[in-house]
């Protein structure tokens, strides 16, 4: 790193002394989203969830815990609710079939739980993303039936086997993530429960601000985004555009506001923090004893 940040300097490019690659990738916003979700905060479930979020190919999560579906059905919850109950199966069932062809169409997620080594040779065309445009609509054969396919459609598939041998060809085809919990990330799990049979007041007060931070800082990158649209578009002197002078005003007022409520936020969750750390000893028992 050292090497290739002093070459490039050498060389007269701009660069940073240190990237973060997770805040380059995915914003707070976004990861405090997943956390009301139910997708554990530490570093490794952060970089697992970005990987399922950003991937070109679809993703097989090693899950023995529960927690990877967990977490996905809580996220395409309301995309499911079309579905009818359709978009959660497995390998074995026998409408795998016609369960595809709907979310495919309709462009819903679908979830295969119980993975194993293989997966069924229907899925090959879909894992490979062998689709062809005819006319405006995209579609896609699956064992010799043309099916439209929808731009929309995800397809997650989980595994409950702690150390499953998958094949390398299917390997190759889908994003491997391993979702298996770590001693840190069971012991904030732990510390979670502890507090909602001991002090479920607490842990509620923490849920409601962490749901009002990520609200609060979703709405400060939305203004950044739609100031940045109006200045965009803006043509000519902008110091004539009268609507865009009382936008940035408006958006600094707003930003400001916003600001304040996220540094008192931050102030509220350190009060809780210092309050869950007392039972931060109980929790850290708990996931040493798993892990014996």
């Amino acid at each position: 790193h050292d090497h290739f940040l002093a070459e490039t300097r050498a060389q007269g490019v701009a660069g940073s002394e240190s990237v973060d690659l997770v805040a380059f990738l995915v914003d707070q916003a976004t990861i405090g989203e997943w956390g009301l979700q139910g997708l554990p905060s530490d570093d490794l479930s952060v970089q697992n969830g970005i990987m399922v979020t950003r991937s070109s190919r679809y993703s097989l999560m090693i899950d023995p815990q529960g927690q990877a579906l967990r977490w996905i059905k809580s996220r395409e919850a309301s995309r499911m609710v079309e579905g009818g109950g359709r978009c959660l199966t497995t390998l074995t069932n026998p409408r795998l079939k016609e369960d595809l062809e709907l979310c495919l169409c309709d462009g819903l997620p679908l979830i295969i739980e119980n993975v194993e080594a293989e997966v069924d040779p229907l899925l090959d065309p879909v894992l490979d993303k062998t689709a062809v445009k005819k006319g405006k609509n995209w579609f896609i054969t699956v064992s010799d039936t043309v099916m439209e396919f929808d731009s929309n459609f995800v397809l997650y598939m989980t595994s409950r086997l702690p150390n499953p041998h998958f094949s390398p060809e299917l390997s190759a085809k889908c994003t491997v993530i391993d979702f298996t919990v770590t001693l840190r990330g069971l012991e904030q799990q732990l510390l979670g429960g502890v507090l909602a049979v001991e002090q479920s007041s607490l842990e509620e007060s923490l849920a409601q601000l962490m749901h009002d931070v990520t609200a609060n800082t979703k709405a400060l990158v939305q203004l950044d985004a739609q100031l940045l649209d109006r200045l965009s578009a803006t043509q000519g002197n902008l110091l004539d555009d009268t609507e865009l002078i009382e936008m940035l005003g408006n958006t600094k007022a707003k930003a400001k506001e916003v600001e304040q409520k996220l540094a008192d936020s931050e102030d509220k969750k350190m009060e809780i923090n210092e309050k869950r750390e007392q039972y931060r000893p109980v929790a850290t028992r708990g996931s040493v004893m798993y892990f014996c």
